[in-house]
């Protein structure tokens, strides 16, 4: 194993999950409404996460205690719909979507949705994870900066940047 600062037993312990706590369970919140089960969702997530550690980095560690948190919440809602979760039916809404969503206006709006996903593809990781973060994830400009470890400047730059490359691709496609 390397002696180096960034060796991986580095990044295998708490003190390299603990940061993301706070986001985690702000994450959680804005998708389940109810704080202890935020809380809970957020430590089952750490837990995973340091049961997996082993990190190259700090950004690896984030990528995937993240994932985590997103197929953990996946995992949550396939629970809710096994254990008899009763969504209510109303015909007359989903009529109407199927009449509002002709073939023709679903293949443009997949044309689009290919566009937009291709000219994220383009941005750096950095700006690409801004952008999704806070127009995606709805979180604040200061909570990224804090997540991220960088300035609410830096992480207003990264949205204008990301909005600027999109809006320009947009309009050369139209």
């Amino acid at each position: 194993m390397s002696t180096d600062a960034n060796s991986i037993e580095d990044f295998a312990d708490a003190s390299v999950v603990a940061p993301f706590r706070p986001a985690l369970v702000k994450y959680f919140m804005r998708k389940c409404g109810n704080t202890a089960e935020a809380e809970d969702l957020a430590q089952d997530v750490l837990v995973r996460a340091l049961a997996h550690a082993g990190w190259e980095s700090r950004d690896r560690a984030k990528g995937y205690i993240f994932r985590i948190a997103v197929n953990r919440w996946h995992d949550r809602i396939r629970q809710g719909h096994r254990h008899g979760t009763v969504v209510p039916w109303d015909d007359a809404a989903a009529y109407a979507q199927v009449e509002e969503c002709s073939p023709e206006r679903v293949l443009s709006s997949e044309e689009e949705l290919h566009q937009i996903i291709a000219a994220l593809q383009e941005l750096n990781e950095r700006t690409r994870d801004v952008f999704v973060l806070f127009r995606l994830e709805r979180m604040k400009h200061g909570e990224i900066a804090r997540m991220l470890g960088i300035t609410v400047s830096a992480v207003e730059k990264h949205v204008s940047k990301a909005a600027a490359h999109l809006a320009r691709r947009v309009a050369r496609s139209s």
